[in-house]
């Protein structure tokens, strides 16, 4: 995965000075497994999160990761315990223990409400041959939805069809990419009647790179609505 291997890569790096600044000057110093993770906040209910990983923050400055953003870090392989907190109360909204595994590329999500918050993760494998086409897979993780079809540029028929709000199970069996021949493309999310409940513009998709699209948002807010977000990888 081109731009998520520079991504992650670099994230490691970062992470290797900050571990090892007492270690400068030692040869034998060998780089402890570690794998990486995109959190992505798709949680419309909290102006922002807050992300803690075995009793350690992960945002930077402690500034929280708000609504529709994400970012990346390098964790320690083995068992680690995740939980999140909403930026405006003293709460758990997660409380999970993920298993990391060295040299290995996931994403989390944070998605639903505040009475009932939910996780996915998913591993981010890359395809063979993927040449000069993209790849793509879609997640909803919307409130207020139920099964959506997505179109991706002016395809007659859908991308990713009849698709429920995710659990954490299938948001695992929906983790494989698939590679299409597209760049300059619109993405346009239906219900089950076939009426557009979201929609994003000509968005630049480049070649060889790989794209997670989300449906994020609650149906029918003013404040948090609908949203088709695009994760580059």
């Amino acid at each position: 995965m081109k731009k998520l291997s520079i991504q992650l890569l670099s994230c490691l790096f970062l992470g290797i000075i900050t571990l090892s600044s007492c270690l400068k000057g030692d040869d034998d110093y060998v780089r402890p497994p570690a794998g990486y993770m995109t959190f992505i906040n798709a949680f419309p209910e909290s102006a922002g999160l807050h992300f803690q990983l075995d009793s350690r923050m992960l945002n930077n400055g402690y500034r929280p990761l708000p609504f529709r953003e994400y970012t990346v870090a390098a964790l320690y392989a083995g068992n680690r315990n995740i939980r999140v907190f909403p930026a405006e109360e003293n709460r758990t909204l997660i409380d999970s223990t993920i298993t990391v595994r060295d040299s290995v590329a996931y994403s989390s999500f944070v998605y639903g409400t505040k009475t009932a918050p939910k996780f996915a993760m998913t591993q981010d494998r890359s395809l063979e041959n993927l040449g000069n086409r993209v790849a793509f897979r879609f997640l909803n993780l919307a409130n207020g939805v139920s099964n959506v079809n997505v179109f991706i540029g002016n395809e007659s028929t859908a991308s990713f069809a009849n698709r429920p709000v995710e659990t954490g199970a299938t948001a695992v069996s929906n983790q494989t990419f698939m590679a299409k021949e597209t760049s300059n493309a619109s993405i346009t999310v239906t219900d089950a009647s076939g009426t557009t409940i979201a929609s994003r513009e000509s968005y630049s998709f480049k070649q060889g790179f790989y794209y997670t699209l989300i449906l994020i948002g609650t149906k029918d807010n003013s404040t948090t609505p609908l949203y088709v977000g695009v994760i580059a990888h």
